[in-house]
Parts: C-alpha cells; sequence; structure tokens
C-alpha cells in the first residue's frame, strides 16, 4: 500500500480484523486518533441481493450522494482512486480530500490527503448477518487537521456520528427505492442531516 501523500498514520487499520472476524483491530492507534464505530441496521430479514446492492451503492459513491454529499471521483472506489467530499454550500464548502486505500465485496476505506478538516482513515463496510439483516458498519479514526476542526474540538465526534447516521437513512431511502420498483423517481436523492 502507498501511504505517500497520506497524513496520519498507521495506515490500513481498518483493513484488518480481529480474529473472530467481527470487529476490526485498532493496534497502533495511538490515543491521539478519536475511533468511532457505528453500525446501523439497514434492512431486516434481507438476501445476498439487498446486501450486494447496497455495496454497489457504498462502491459506486451512489450512498454518499444520495445522502447530500457531493462526490468528485473519477470512477467507482478502487484502490489508489482519489476522491474529494465537498459538504456544504457556496463559500462555506468543506473540502475532504482522500486516496482509497482498498476495495472489495463489502465495501472500501480511504484515509485523508493534505486539506482534509481532519487526519485518519474512514472504511465503510456492508454486511449480512445469521439472521438475514443488512448492516452499514462505519469505523473511523481520526484527529483534527485544520484550525477548524481544532477549535470544533469534542463536535467533530458528533458531526461525524450524524454524519453516519445519515449514510444510514440514505441506504435505507436507496433500498426502499429498489424494494418499489418506480418508488422515488423524480426525487432528488439528498437527504439533509
Amino acid at each position: 500500500m502507498d501511504d505517500a501523500g497520506l497524513t496520519y498514520e498507521p495506515v490500513g487499520v481498518t483493513r484488518t480484523r480481529a480474529g473472530d472476524g467481527t470487529a476490526w483491530c485498532r493496534a497502533g492507534v495511538d490515543r491521539r486518533y478519536r475511533v468511532m464505530v457505528a453500525r446501523h441496521r439497514v434492512v431486516r430479514g434481507a438476501d445476498e441481493r439487498d446486501r450486494a446492492a447496497l455495496v454497489d451503492d457504498v462502491l459506486t459513491w451512489r450512498l454518499h450522494r444520495a445522502a447530500g454529499v457531493r462526490v468528485e471521483a473519477d470512477g467507482p472506489a478502487a484502490a489508489g482512486a482519489h476522491v474529494v467530499s465537498l459538504l456544504g454550500a457556496g463559500p462555506l464548502v468543506l473540502r475532504a480530500p482522500c486516496r482509497v486505500l482498498w476495495a472489495d465485496d463489502e465495501g472500501f476505506a480511504y484515509g485523508s490527503l493534505p486539506g482534509h478538516p481532519v487526519a485518519g482513515e474512514e472504511a465503510f463496510r456492508v454486511t449480512r448477518d445469521d439472521a438475514g439483516d443488512v448492516w452499514l458498519e462505519v469505523e473511523a479514526y481520526s484527529r483534527p487537521a485544520v484550525p477548524l476542526t481544532r477549535v470544533a474540538g469534542p463536535l467533530v465526534p458528533v458531526a461525524q456520528r450524524l454524519y453516519v447516521a445519515n449514510l444510514a437513512r440514505a441506504a435505507r431511502l436507496l433500498h426502499g427505492r429498489r424494494a418499489r420498483p418506480g418508488a422515488g423517481e423524480g426525487a432528488s436523492g439528498t437527504m439533509g442531516v
């Protein structure tokens, strides 16, 4: 994995799972970073096609866009791809440049590049449990990287959790549109926080 240009270390922690496969290993992440782990059920009693469709939403940035995030990317999430998320409007846009570190049949992770408001890594996975429930799982470790996020201090983790909850709402919306053919046609596809 090419770590050049990334604004944090250790790189790639979200790629490793604990021995039992149920939680990501956070070995090597020191106390300078806040670790966030969030898990939201998207669909109850789903099948593998539902999970795969949501993974496709994640990898093609459809999930982020449905949550109201503008995304500049040359294509789907793939290792080495550069992406910029834009949050806000007009002159109040926060640019968040990242590089995709890994992508697989569950999702992807990206790491922050210079100019991102936080330094760290974030992974988005879609899993299905034994009961058939589909989950959106997000893990991040980050620390403030610019004056705005340093000043915002304790509000940053709150904003991150609200962002993930908004992604989960968008995932449910996207699933609902697939489950009801014709539903949502003509809708903007955006949701507010």
